[in-house]
């Protein structure tokens, strides 16, 4: 390794003798890739801006520019450069001031060859190491960035990496203008059922007990209307202190909109697109459980079409969908928005008013009723609805609730059509 390692390595060898400076030559060339010579410090810094080689070694006292003063000049390019200086001296001041610059190694005059190859090979392995590391790291940061799954390193409150896809959501180029920007990604995040952000900090604390979970993310700052979804993965990466964990955030936008529309097609009503039985008899249970525990009232109006099956047999079921979307539409404009209204089936309706009472639920029903009496629809004239009212009783049953205000809307037609009865 140590070998194949000296075989690559590029020195710029610096030496104002050249008597010596000849002779070393000679020993490096037959050992490394390739050396560059200088006579002086000047010289040699040129040398050194041109080449980028991966190893100096210098000697200490020459004209121009001594060896210290390239050295330190050298180190303001790449700090990391390694530096061997050789001197005939021993003077302690020089030894400090290497120290301070960041020399690496020191050999003596006259130069031992077997000393200065051991101190090369040990510099040209850490090198080689150094550039193995820097491969993998060019190697997985090209596999990150190609990645179209967001991806950063963080502790849960520090970001350490974005890769190529998240800062173009973002619109920036680097970290370091993410973090000038906007430091976090609170602000890019937020909770889909409230105007409220969600911070990074909260939902990752819970993302490492849970493993996923579900996020929405803007792109510009602020932004709460089109949010992308996205979910989010935490595996951790260091048990060290810090820790630091590798979060994966997946575009799942597209899915959940199919999620949420079929969600919306398993509740809504696909003709006159109000809520469906399944749908109101859901929200029934849970208005009984309500009511129960915390003895509220609620009202019931079930309500249908008076002679719709003449409609459909004169007009045809184009003009009956017509009727019933139109009647549909009509209702929803004149009810509370925490009333929930449903089709029960065929032309039959029903509606569940919470924190109401029976009378003012027989107000409800008798202004939708006189509504929809007073509607001028196209082609059908004179369209009603019969309608059935009852509150709640304390302990009922559901299907005992459904059969009180079922029998009432029975009761409207019996007695006439376009009526209520409760």
């Amino acid at each position: 390794m140590a070998d194949e390692s000296l075989k690559r390595l590029t020195v710029l060898y610096v030496e104002d003798e050249d008597e010596i400076r000849q002779s070393l030559l000679r020993f490096l060339q037959r050992r490394v890739d390739k050396v560059y010579t200088a006579k002086d410090g000047k010289e040699g810094l040129e040398l050194y801006k041109e080449h980028k080689p991966n190893l100096v070694i210098t000697d200490i006292q020459m004209p121009i520019m001594n060896g210290l003063a390239m050295a330190e000049e050298i180190k303001k390019i790449n700090i990391d450069a390694p530096i061997i200086i050789t001197t005939a001296f021993s003077d302690e001041e020089y030894f400090l001031k290497a120290i301070d610059i960041g020399i690496d190694k020191y050999v003596k005059k006259p130069i031992d060859n077997k000393l200065l190859l051991h101190n090369m090979t040990k510099i040209a392995h850490f090198i080689a190491n150094e550039q193995e590391l820097a491969e993998k790291k060019w190697f997985i940061e090209t596999i990150l960035d190609a990645s179209p799954n967001f991806i950063l390193i963080t502790d849960g409150k520090e970001i350490f990496y974005l890769n190529k896809s998240i800062m173009d959501f973002f619109g920036v180029r680097t970290l370091e203008e993410f973090e000038e920007k906007n430091k976090t990604i609170d602000d890019f995040i937020v909770n889909k059922n409230s105007a409220n952000e969600k911070k990074f900090g909260s939902w990752f604390e819970t993302l490492d007990e849970e493993g996923e979970k579900v996020i929405y993310m803007t792109q510009e700052e602020g932004l709460k209307i089109d949010a992308n979804a996205f979910m989010v993965r935490a595996k951790r990466i260091s048990s060290s202190n810090p820790k630091r964990f590798l979060v994966i955030f997946t575009d799942i936008t597209h899915f959940e909109k199919e999620k949420e529309k079929f969600k919306e097609l398993s509740i809504k009503d696909p003709l006159t697109n109000i809520y469906n039985r399944n749908k109101f008899n859901e929200m029934l249970d849970a208005e009984i459980r309500r009511s129960q525990r915390f003895q509220n009232e609620f009202s019931l109006i079930m309500f249908d079409i008076d002679y719709f099956k003449t409609v459909n047999d004169t007009y045809g079921h184009q003009v009956g969908d017509y009727v019933l979307k139109k009647i549909s539409s009509l209702v929803n404009d004149h009810i509370r928005t925490l009333d929930l209204f449903a089709r029960y089936g065929g032309e039959e309706f029903i509606m569940l008013l919470p924190e109401t009472s029976l009378r003012y639920a027989i107000g409800v029903a008798e202004k939708l009723r006189v509504i929809i009496e007073s509607c001028e629809m196209d082609i059908v004239k004179n369209i009603t609805c019969s309608f059935g009212v009852v509150e709640y009783i304390e302990n009922e049953e559901k299907d005992k609730l459904i059969k009180r205000v079922d029998d009432m809307l029975y009761k409207a037609k019996n007695n006439g059509r376009n009526m209520v009865e409760y």
